[in-house]
């Protein structure tokens, strides 16, 4: 398979395209590609940290600047399992919990919007670049969490209000990871939003 035919899968499931969301949930190749999409955000912003601040590429790596851009796609990752897993345990959703990971690191493409503050960073507009890096990733999670109610109700055959329960457990299971990475990686300085 190759990697234009999967941004292709991406963008349907951004488009919430029902069949392309269960073709990619049943294909154990699916999830290599998932991780690529979570992973080259990340690898992309660096790039870009490192472009911004030449001399300063040895920073780039400390726990202030690397940590804050890996820790949302780790969260996100034990976030998609974690809900899954209420989705069964609590509701008798679908016990497929890669192939549900599957679909919503698809969807992580989203999440390429955050690269948007860094380019504005190497062509000198950044100011406020790490600001518009909160605030885009923060728009690039409420859609995650739309995508994520209707592969709730889609893969795991949910109904809305038990949807809307995981989505709502969700939300505050990704605070919690989110403050744990953030206390160990990074230490008391981190913020999430």
């Amino acid at each position: 398979m190759n990697i234009v035919h999967q941004v292709e899968g991406a963008i349907a499931v951004l488009k919430l395209d029902k069949a392309k969301m269960a073709e990619i949930a049943r294909n154990k190749e699916a999830t290599v590609f998932g991780i690529v999409f979570l992973a080259a955000q990340v690898v992309v912003n660096i790039i870009l940290l490192a472009l911004a601040f030449p001399s300063e590429f040895g920073s780039i790596f400390s726990r202030y600047l690397l940590w804050p851009i890996v820790i949302p796609v780790l969260a996100f990752a034990a976030n998609a399992f974690l809900m899954s897993l209420i989705a069964e345990k609590a509701f008798k959703g679908n016990s497929d919990h890669v192939g549900f990971f599957r679909i919503m690191s698809y969807a992580s493409v989203v999440l390429w919007v955050t690269v948007i503050p860094f380019v504005l960073l190497v062509v000198g507009l950044g100011l406020y670049a790490f600001s518009l890096f909160s605030l885009v990733s923060l728009a690039a999670g409420l859609y995650l969490l739309y995508i994520a109610y209707n592969v709730l109700m889609e893969h795991h055959k949910l109904t809305k209000e038990h949807a809307v329960y995981t989505i709502i457990a969700g939300f505050f299971i990704s605070i919690v990871v989110n403050s744990i990475l953030g206390n160990i990686l990074v230490g008391g300085g981190y913020k999430m939003y």
